[in-house]
C-alpha cells in the first residue's frame, strides 16, 4: 500500500481569504470519518489571501473516495467564486519522518 499526497494551492480574490478559509469548516468533520484519510491540513500562507492544503491518504482508493465525496462536490460551488487561482500536485510518499 502506497500513501498518496495532494498539495493544493488556492489564491482567493482580494479580500476573500477569510471567506475561503471559513468555507472549509464543515469539511473537517467529513474527512474525520473518511477511512484512509490520514491528514487534512489547511495552511494560511504569508501572502495575502493564499492558502495551501496538505492532504495525505492511505492509498489511491482513499484519495479517490475523498475526491468523489458528496461533501466535496457541495463545496466546489461555494469556493469557486472565491478563487482567483489555484492548482494541485499529487504524488506518492517515498519516505517520511514519523
Amino acid at each position: 500500500m502506497t500513501e498518496r499526497v495532494m498539495i493544493a494551492t488556492m489564491k482567493a480574490h482580494p479580500g476573500k481569504g477569510a471567506e475561503l478559509r471559513d468555507a472549509f469548516g464543515g469539511m473537517y468533520e467529513q474527512v474525520a470519518n473518511e477511512p484512509g484519510t490520514l491528514q487534512y491540513t489547511l495552511v494560511e500562507g504569508d501572502d495575502a489571501d493564499t492558502f495551501y492544503f496538505i492532504e495525505r491518504y492511505a492509498d489511491q482508493a482513499a484519495m479517490d473516495a475523498h475526491m468523489a465525496s458528496p461533501a466535496l462536490a457541495a463545496l466546489y460551488p461555494v469556493i469557486g467564486p472565491l478563487l482567483a487561482d489555484g492548482g494541485m500536485v499529487t504524488g506518492s510518499v517515498v519516505r517520511a519522518m514519523d
